[in-house]
């Protein structure tokens, strides 16, 4: 394998793919993928159907409460602007995950699935490479995480994952690290509930009822890293160790930072050439609206607004639910979520007509921003959200 960046950059990524993969359905249940992800320790699956290709990972899965009756079509993100073949470089490939926000991409060859390339993949081989020694740790690390005490409720370390757009949280005990919940960790706990009773025995049961602190499920052997550590060190011990996330500690083991894949990726992805900011739209099926594209433009368009108030903006969110109530008249709920390094805002709508429900929300939220905009007139320096 490749020795430095630039070399490991112009490699075809034919010799990364994870070519076991199980292929799934849309109409295969959430608790079928969860119990193969589990025996495999994959993060992430495959799923085709009507001529599409997708995927569904862990992460997808945290926000469904009954995986026993929520089918596979609800969670899989089945549309990818650039095609990913096992002779594409892994540079192309780096630059599209981080570019979209996404774990992995199915690798395709004649129309079909062949495999699985993740930032887990691309971030092993980049732990042979020695230049990373160069970069510290701490200049790519996300600082000043945002944490929760051991005695902390499981669901309300949930909650913050959606509420955030994160799948790692540490956890701490009198400003010290005593361990990190992963999005992993609250699907298998929530999905296993308590004693012999699983999520779905009792109608209408929530999930947010479930007792329990994250002291009962965090690893409490997390990988950390110190101040002078190095990126290289990062990607290695991610490797070796088999974790998904560094914590960044101080020397009194104090929370720092939090180093995922991505950022590492960042360190052999293209650099943008424009600012575009990225947009996910989580539960809303392809065909339900006359042009994806239309969507992502609304949303740009409100938040080229917001960000002449908000201009450190970086990240957009909107999930969409449809309930189940059978007939014509579904009813959507969708919630709006754009995040800065100080700021938050989100935003909700509902209504059973989708283009004006969703026009709703982007009313919401560019009011959100206004706003936001007044209040900061009133207490100085001080953002939304936080």
């Amino acid at each position: 394998m490749a020795r430095t960046l630039e070399e490991l950059s112009q490699t075809e990524i034919s010799e990364l793919i994870n070519k076991r993969i199980s292929i799934f359905t849309p109409d295969d249940l959430a608790s079928k993928l969860k119990g193969e992800l589990e025996k495999t320790g994959r993060y992430e699956a495959i799923v085709v159907g009507g001529g599409k290709i997708g995927m569904v990972t862990v992460r997808d899965l945290l926000g469904v409460e009954l995986l026993e009756q929520t089918k596979l079509v609800k969670l899989w993100k089945s549309q990818w602007q650039t095609p990913v073949t096992s002779d594409s470089w892994v540079q192309g490939v780096a630059t599209e995950l981080v570019r979209i926000n996404a774990r992995a991409l199915p690798v395709v060859e004649d129309m079909k699935p062949v495999g699985i390339i993740s930032q887990v993949d691309i971030v092993a081989a980049m732990a042979d490479c020695n230049d990373l020694k160069k970069t510290p740790a701490k200049d790519l690390a996300k600082m000043a995480p945002v944490t929760l005490e051991v005695g902390a409720k499981v669901a309300e370390a949930r909650k913050l994952m959606l509420d955030r757009g994160i799948s790692h949280v540490p956890i701490t005990k009198e400003g010290k690290l005593a361990g990190i919940v992963t999005a992993a960790d609250l699907v298998q706990f929530f999905s296993q509930g308590v004693g012999k009773r699983k999520t779905g025995d009792l109608p209408g049961e929530k999930v947010t009822k479930y007792p329990g602190v994250v002291d009962g499920i965090m690893d409490k052997h997390p990988f950390t890293v110190s101040t002078n550590a190095s990126a290289l060190d990062v990607a290695r011990g991610l490797r070796d160790q088999e974790k998904s996330a560094a914590v960044l500690i101080d020397e009194n083991e104090g929370v720092l930072g939090i180093l995922t894949p991505k950022e590492l990726l960042t360190l052999i992805a293209e650099p943008p050439t424009e600012e575009e900011m990225p947009i996910s739209i989580i539960g809303l099926a392809n065909e339900e609206f006359l042009a994806r594209s239309l969507a992502e433009e609304k949303i740009r368009k409100v938040i080229t607004l917001g960000m002449k108030i908000h201009p450190h903006i970086n990240d957009v969110q909107v999930v969409i639910k449809k309930s189940d109530k059978g007939g014509d008249n579904e009813r959507y709920e969708m919630t709006a979520r754009a995040l800065s390094p100080t700021e938050q805002f989100q935003t909700s709508n509902a209504g059973y007509d989708l283009v004006k429900t969703f026009d709703g929300l982007m009313s919401s939220l560019e009011k959100e921003f206004k706003e936001a905009k007044h209040e900061a007139s009133k207490v100085p320096r001080r953002g939304r959200g936080r």
